[in-house]
């Protein structure tokens, strides 16, 4: 067992993957640092506030420049040509802004004309409105360095990028507090794509006139509505719970509590992402060799479980000073639910792994409509035990809906690899 889990990272690290995994641990770090920054140098209510609003951007950022990221990891990652892949980029950039600048309006609308249950959290959403269109642009960048596997760049960016959101908002807390973090970010977004041109010589796609290679504009639009729409359900477990806190309890104490429970387990997801990411081009390319993939699946679940078992068994142990020490004892009735989270890791990992399969072998519209499902499950679910149990009732709905979510995926995916598997057979 030992042989062959060291075989899996010789395997891993000669492939890049540890480089990569290790540079967005790095970047990760920075964005988890930030979420405790802001837990100290706010105070709970405020924290409370910001989180809840925070959570409406991304929640509305779950259709995030309507999949134009997602276009062009998949098409981008299919190509050799750079011309072709740079019109992909243009296209998937201008597209993308467009839509998140009227996606802003809608928030905006929505903060203006509607109650906001969290009182004193109407003035912080509109301010927050137009946060999408900054992220928009890094978001399709990173896809795009991933998916031409430009690894060294790819590392700079990320680190780039989300130290210059963390330091420019903690300057911002200290000068305005919650206005002027939200005031430095968009500085900060203004900076990024400052220096993603200037620095690091990312092309100017705003401007840039003279690539205009054709392609299908259909194909391409309709695979990123259906891997957003899919990827968006996936992600509702990551947001709903804070949302059905916020209507159900009103309280912003309780949703700064549980928020803190799930910094934690939230962000060690990007692991089995960066993992499954870095995965993608190479399922993607390699569709009709199915014992390469089978293979290359086995070696994937293989380095997440060995990283997410044993990082979940430390952590629930650990729970109680940790908890303490990192967010400071006004969080403690966040220890019982950070527990509850981090032992649902694992399933989470593998439904992450088996869902971006789903999508390599081209089952898009099914893993859409699976995701939509599990999401109206998932809402019912959080409901009915928010009611009951609160922020330890929001905790265990989202464990429910990984193991859940897991077992399922995992079946389709191998019950698909054997049907083609049986069909070349033939």
């Amino acid at each position: 067992m030992l042989n062959k889990l060291f075989y899996s990272f010789s395997a891993a690290a000669r492939s890049g993957l540890i480089n990569v995994l290790l540079a967005s641990s790095f970047s990760y770090l920075i964005t988890f640092c930030a979420s405790i920054a802001y837990a100290h140098l706010l105070q709970p209510n405020d924290f409370g506030i910001y989180s809840f609003c925070y959570t409406i951007i991304t929640f509305c950022l779950l259709i995030n420049g309507f999949g134009a990221a997602s276009g062009v990891l998949h098409f981008v990652s299919k190509i050799n040509d750079q011309n072709l892949q740079m019109s992909y980029l243009k296209y998937a950039m201008r597209v993308g802004i467009i839509f998140n600048i009227i996606l802003s309006f809608f928030i905006l609308i929505y903060a203006i004309g509607t109650s906001i249950p969290i009182h004193n959290s109407k003035h912080i959403l509109i301010a927050m409105s137009f946060f999408p269109v900054g992220r928009i642009f890094i978001d399709i960048f990173i896809a795009f360095l991933r998916a031409t596997q430009q690894n060294s760049t790819l590392i700079k960016f990320s680190i780039t990028t989300n130290s210059i959101i963390l330091f420019s908002n903690i300057i911002g807390i200290y000068i305005y507090g919650l206005i002027g973090l939200i005031f430095t970010t968009y500085l900060g977004y203004l900076v990024i794509i400052m220096i993603s041109i200037l620095v690091f010589k990312l092309p100017n796609i705003l401007t840039s006139n003279n690539i205009n290679i054709k392609f299908s504009k259909a194909e391409f639009f309709n695979y990123s509505i259906y891997t957003t729409m899919g990827n968006a359900f996936v992600q509702l477990l990551f947001n709903l719970d804070i949302l059905i806190l916020g209507y159900v309890i009103k309280d912003p104490i309780a949703i700064a509590n549980y928020k803190i429970a799930t910094i934690i387990p939230f962000a060690l997801n990007f692991i089995p992402g960066v993992i499954a990411t870095f995965y993608y081009p190479i399922f993607a390319k390699n569709t009709d060799n199915i014992p390469f993939i089978r293979k290359l699946k086995n070696s994937a679940t293989k380095t997440i479980l060995t990283i997410t078992i044993p990082t979940s068994v430390i952590l629930i142990v650990i729970a109680h000073p940790l908890i303490n020490i990192i967010f400071s004892h006004k969080f403690s009735s966040s220890i019982l639910p950070f527990q509850i989270l981090i032992s649902g890791f694992s399933f989470a990992a593998m439904r992450t792994l088996h869902n971006n399969m789903l999508i390599s072998l081209g089952k898009v519209k099914f893993a859409m409509w699976f995701n939509i499902m599990i999401a109206i499950i998932n809402i019912a679910i959080t409901y009915t035990l928010v009611n009951i149990y609160g922020i330890i009732g929001a905790s265990y709905s989202i464990v429910i809906i990984y193991i859940m979510a897991y077992l399922t995926t995992r079946q389709v995916v191998n019950t698909e690899l054997s049907k083609i598997d049986n069909f070349k057979g033939e």
